[in-house]
């Protein structure tokens, strides 16, 4: 019952956003400030308990971007519990019954990666909101997995990054062994509301998020570079090697 109370205050909340900002970009930072004040008790109403590390000299701050491995959409509030960002998505999301009409309230920027066109004005639409002040997260797996393991990090999103001359930080989301089973949102035959009951049914579910690299000068590599680097940070914090 409590997650629901959540998820509709929240939603409730996001409306209003909508009425009260006229200009796009007052309402994009608006319902990410919404999201980040509502994550926590969404987290909470799973019976999650969510810590998280720095291993960074200099904490996330400002605009730019972040990237992260992508466990389930729960790691969106589990991100958005840290700061307020705006996160990325896929067009297939935006088309989801339910789902897609929630990421469009939470001010989402949806990206189709099937149409170079189409890719190269969303690029230029994320370098736009970074230069405004927004923070976006991305996930460049572009898909889900148990947290076993890390799939390659898709290049293209980063160019948006490159383009802002905003800076990059890379995070770490993590469950222990003995919950990625439950935690994670992977096979197909799963949805969401089996989802969630699964994670309600296990209560005291312990993620972390862990900040392991920061690039304050995205531009002086390139985008595939910058994908390598932000992977292989991840794949170290999961060994526990010390991040550099």
């Amino acid at each position: 019952m409590a997650i629901f109370l959540v998820a509709s205050f929240t939603t409730v909340g996001l409306g209003l956003v909508s009425l009260l900002r006229r200009r796009p970009i007052d309402q994009r930072l608006a319902r990410a400030r919404w999201v980040h004040r509502m994550s926590p008790w969404f987290i909470r109403s799973l019976g999650v308990r969510l810590s998280s590390r720095n291993r960074l000299a200099q904490a996330p701050s400002g605009a730019g971007m972040t990237v992260a491995n992508h466990i389930s959409y729960v790691d969106i509030f589990l991100l958005a519990a840290q700061r307020p960002a705006v996160f990325v998505t896929s067009t297939d999301v935006e088309e989801t019954p339910v789902i897609g009409f929630l990421c469009r309230l939470g001010g989402c920027v949806f990206v189709d990666r099937r149409s170079a066109r189409a890719l190269r004005r969303h690029l230029s639409e994320l370098a736009d909101l970074m230069r405004a002040g927004v923070h976006v997260i991305v996930f460049p797996e572009a898909a889900t997995s148990y947290g076993n393991g890390v799939l390659p990090f898709k290049a293209a999103l980063f160019e948006s990054v490159r383009l802002s001359g905003r800076p990059l930080w890379v995070a770490c989301v993590e469950y222990p062994a003995h919950e990625q089973q439950v935690a994670g949102y992977v096979d197909e035959d799963d949805t969401v509301p089996k989802h969630l009951r699964r994670m309600v049914a296990a209560p005291g579910l312990t993620p972390c998020i862990t900040w392991v690299a920061h690039e304050p000068e995205p531009a002086r590599l390139d985008a595939r570079a910058l994908a390598h680097w932000s992977r292989e940070a991840v794949v170290s914090a999961m060994a526990g090697a010390p991040s550099e």
